[in-house]
């Protein structure tokens, strides 16, 4: 569960290298949603367009379920959205919204009408692969995206030459930190981090 304490770390990459980063889509990151609203809801308030939802997401899971209808489905809190575009092959085709062989899934998600919920807040993952991470990855990345500590700890441990190769400067809580500290896990000591290129 995202906390209330949360450190911001702000990086700035060299040009062109800010795509180094997208793989941490793949992990997850958090979102501070309304309790009861749809997967469809949801993501628009994350900044995806009614528009893109339908032409480029292809593929949607929620909690390891296939969904159709995104303004069917409902999130709740601590739920999974997993976002692809079209994927090849049969299991693609199986597992596209709509598919005429969707039948041939063995999971579909629960979908259910809205539900209002007042004023309580929920926490859901998101996970971007494929070209839903390259075109939208840079957006969210610019604007702030929320990460468990521990899942930030583990793309840095992963990924070592990253901040050495691409990391112009970096400033945490306003204050600058180097790359260095960053990778030894022990400048970020709130469970959760908004990081912002």
């Amino acid at each position: 569960m995202c906390s209330e304490s949360v450190q911001h770390l702000r990086l700035k990459l060299k040009a062109g290298l800010e795509s180094r980063l997208l793989r941490i889509f793949q992990q997850g990151i958090c979102l501070k949603t309304r309790a009861g609203l749809p997967v469809a809801k949801v993501l628009q308030e994350t900044g995806f367009s009614r528009k893109y939802l339908e032409e480029k997401v292809q593929t949607v899971f929620l909690d390891g379920s296939a969904v159709d209808d995104l303004d069917l489905a409902i999130a709740k809190d601590g739920s999974v959205i997993a976002l692809s575009a079209a994927m090849p092959g049969l299991a693609g085709a199986i597992l596209r919204k709509g598919s005429p062989i969707s039948a041939l899934r063995s999971k579909t998600s629960t979908e259910m009408g809205p539900q209002s919920a007042g004023d309580a807040i929920h926490v859901v993952k998101l996970k971007l692969f494929n070209t839903i991470a390259k075109e939208m990855g840079p957006e969210l990345l610019h604007s702030g995206i929320l990460l468990g500590r521990v899942d930030f700890e583990n793309f840095l441990a992963g990924t070592p030459d990253l901040l050495k190769e691409a990391l112009l400067e970096a400033e945490l809580d306003g204050a600058p930190v180097s790359p260095a500290v960053l990778l030894e896990g022990k400048s970020i000591r709130s469970d959760f981090v908004v990081l912002e290129i």
